[in-house]
C-alpha cells in the first residue's frame, strides 16, 4: 500500500506522525495546519478526538484510531492549548500549507513513489479505504467532499448503494441493495 510506504518514507517523527494524521483522519491540508491542542482531546480506549473547522466553518469531531493517537500524544510535552499541534522547526510557529506539501512530497521519493502525491491524495486514500471497508465507523469518518458526496452528509446509504451492500441495524455491512441517496450522482 502506498500509504504506508509514504508514511515510512518520513524524514522525522513529526513528520511520520503529520501524514499518519492527515490519512487517518482524511484531513484538508488547512485544517491540519490549523490544529491546535486545544482541538484534541483524548478519549475511551486511547484515542484521541479532534475537532476541525472545515469549509463553511463547520466544526466536526474525527476519532483516530488507537494507534494514530499515541503518535499523536508523543510530541505533546509542554505545549500549551493555543499552540499548533504541528508547529515549524523554525520558531515553533504553524507549518505552512506548502511545507505540509513538501513534507508529502519528500516522502513519497524517499519511498520511492513515483505517482504524483499531494496532501489532498492522502484525503481520497481515507475515503477510498473508509468506502473499501463498508462499515458505519469507516463511512462516519469520510471526509467531506462535495465531488463525491452531497455536503454536510456522510453517505451511508450512498456506501452502501455505490458497493453494493446495505446496512443492517448494527450498522455494519450486509449484502442487499441501497438506493443512492437524494442529491447524490448515480456512478
Amino acid at each position: 500500500m502506498q500509504v504506508s510506504l509514504l508514511v515510512r518514507g518520513a524524514r522525522t517523527k513529526r513528520d511520520r506522525v503529520l501524514l499518519e494524521v492527515l490519512y487517518a483522519a482524511g484531513l484538508r491540508v488547512s485544517e491540519l495546519v490549523s490544529l491546535s491542542w486545544s482541538d484534541v482531546l483524548a478519549r475511551d480506549k486511547g484515542q484521541v478526538q479532534l475537532t476541525v473547522v472545515g469549509k463553511g466553518d463547520e466544526p466536526r469531531n474525527i476519532l483516530l484510531p488507537e494507534i494514530v493517537s499515541r503518535s499523536l500524544l508523543s510530541p505533546h510535552g509542554d505545549a500549551g492549548n493555543n499552540d499548533p499541534v504541528f508547529a515549524s522547526r523554525k520558531g515553533g510557529s504553524r507549518l505552512t500549507t506548502g511545507a505540509v506539501l513538501g513534507t508529502v512530497k519528500r516522502a513519497a521519493k524517499a519511498a520511492g513513489i513515483e505517482a504524483p502525491v499531494s496532501p489532498h491524495w492522502l484525503r481520497h486514500a481515507h475515503a477510498s479505504h473508509a468506502l473499501d471497508s463498508c462499515t458505519s465507523a469507516s463511512v462516519a469518518s469520510l471526509p467531506q467532499h462535495p465531488a463525491t458526496y452531497t455536503r454536510g452528509q456522510r453517505a451511508l446509504a450512498g456506501c452502501g448503494w455505490i458497493l453494493g451492500c446495505s446496512f443492517d441495524d448494527d450498522g455494519e455491512g450486509g449484502t442487499g441493495e441501497d438506493p443512492p441517496v437524494r442529491g447524490e450522482r448515480k456512478m
